[in-house]
């Protein structure tokens, strides 16, 4: 047990000393760090999945009316987030954000496994998933400019963003 204690000190202590961290930022941007790994794995898990479902269930023929689709939910969204903004704190909005995105996900597993969003319906997931993409990278950027000041910033993003590019790593394999 005390070869964990032991190992787990020099291991926070390198990681402070090498990413040049203060011991009060190291929870909050390892956490951040995992936030964006999480996010960026899952887009790059579910972007390319559901883009093939698309093409080989409707081809090539259907990308315009997605593409289309996907602007005028993005137009609309951003109209109701802005609304939502007015009336409740980001933090609140962003947990809703990302607990909607895994009630979604959960949904969409199981209706294209049992074979009930294909045809035209696959332009609901299609769509659902370039607003994830867009809203949830955004949001985290935002939240991360709330936690840290311009100094802390410059400091941590490099290493905050490194789990950007982990996550990009690990949901391409």
């Amino acid at each position: 047990m005390n070869y964990l204690i032991s190992f787990i000190k020099t291991f926070q202590t390198y990681i402070l000393k090498a990413f040049d961290l203060k011991e009060e930022e190291l929870t909050k941007t390892l956490l951040l760090q995992l936030n964006i790994f999480l996010i960026i794995t899952v887009l790059l898990i579910v972007k390319p999945t559901i883009n093939s479902l698309f093409l080989s269930e409707l081809s090539s023929d259907a990308l315009p009316l997605g593409y289309v689709l996907t602007a005028i939910m993005a137009v609309l969204g951003s109209f109701f987030y802005d609304r939502a903004l007015e009336k409740y704190p980001l933090n609140i909005i962003v947990d809703r954000t990302l607990i909607g995105s895994v009630i979604s996900l959960v949904i969409f597993g199981v209706a294209l496994n049992f074979n009930l969003g294909y045809g035209f319906a696959l332009y609901i997931p299609y769509v659902w998933v370039a607003i994830f993409g867009l809203l949830t990278a955004s949001q985290f950027w935002v939240m991360a400019n709330l936690v840290y000041n311009v100094r802390e910033a410059k400091r941590v993003f490099g290493f905050v963003g490194a789990g950007a590019i982990g996550g990009g790593i690990f949901g391409g394999i």
